[in-house]
């Protein structure tokens, strides 16, 4: 999985099916130059999707067989659903997945884009790559890491180009970074905080989806999505604190001076090379990291 490819020039664009229409989905339905169908789980229309954009209904928990004909006239499929927090995640990403690909298995699909989470990493302290191969310790990277092995195996098996895409934790405009700020009442906050952030800015996460889409055949494999900023998660909350005016949080642990921060930083690497991502905000850490940053 995951070798390195260059990406010459783009395909032509086609008909988008985007599963899940939610912060990163509706981003890339403006973002595509043709047609696009949007699924939500119950059908409806999601705040700033583009009235062109078609919305069709499609829970992949759904006993029954999944009603995929609205996109049956889709050339490009992208998989960005986020389980809600009383749904079992395996149901959702792995036994979902497996069930929407099934379903649309005779669709002779250009190319198949799955959003995954950098979740589905191991937590080594050091630099990480798309090559490697350690699991996970948590559960919830386990099912990150099987949700992906089953769209490789389907797109393999079927000759259909694939990419996944390992997405930073998400932030932007509705969603900035002080929403991730830990209130008072769970203070000394574990650990040390001296661990590096990978995170990724929406519009960030939406080019990358985009140039993956519009790929060449011949790039397939794994692509991490993260800032180039790694600053430490202590640092980025009292930059959070100071933009609010607050006292600085406090952890369980200290950081000896001149310590090095420990744990897993997220290459971006291939994210450039291979899909020719240029990205629009590098950092997040900014005097105030709770502005919302605005578009061009």
């Amino acid at each position: 999985m995951g070798a390195r490819v260059v990406v010459r020039s783009p395909v032509m664009p086609g008909t988008l099916a985007i599963i899940g229409a939610g912060f990163l989905g509706r981003e890339v339905a403006r973002g595509w130059e043709g047609p696009v169908i949007a699924t939500t789980r119950s059908g409806a229309r999601p705040e700033g999707l583009p009235a062109s954009v078609s919305v069709a209904p499609l829970d992949l928990t759904n006993p029954h067989p999944l009603a995929t004909g609205p996109l049956r006239a889709a050339t490009h499929l992208l998989v960005c659903v986020a389980a809600g927090r009383a749904q079992d995640k395996r149901a959702v990403y792995v036994e979902g997945t497996r069930r929407l690909l099934d379903a649309v298995a005779n669709v002779p699909w250009r190319r198949i884009v799955f959003v995954s989470s950098t979740s589905a990493l191991p937590e080594i302290d050091g630099w990480i790559h798309e090559d490697c191969e350690a699991m996970p310790q948590s559960d919830r990277g386990r099912v990150q890491r099987e949700a992906e092995a089953e769209v490789e195996t389907w797109a393999r098996d079927r000759g259909v180009p694939w990419l996944v895409l390992r997405l930073g934790g998400l932030y932007g405009p509705g969603r900035d970074l002080g929403a991730i700020y830990r209130q008072r009442e769970v203070e000394p906050l574990p650990g040390d905080g001296h661990v590096p952030t990978n995170l990724i800015h929406v519009d960030d996460a939406c080019a990358a989806s985009l140039a993956a889409l519009r790929a060449e055949a011949s790039v397939t494999g794994i692509v991490h999505v993260v800032d180039d900023d790694h600053t430490p998660r202590r640092a980025m909350y009292d930059a959070i604190a100071l933009a609010r005016s607050l006292p600085p949080v406090t952890w369980a642990d200290t950081v000896p001076s001149g310590a090095a921060p420990h744990g897993k930083r997220v290459s971006n690497l291939r994210l450039k090379s291979a899909l020719g991502v240029r990205l629009l905000h590098p950092t997040h850490c900014r005097p105030d990291p709770c502005a919302v940053v605005a578009r061009d």
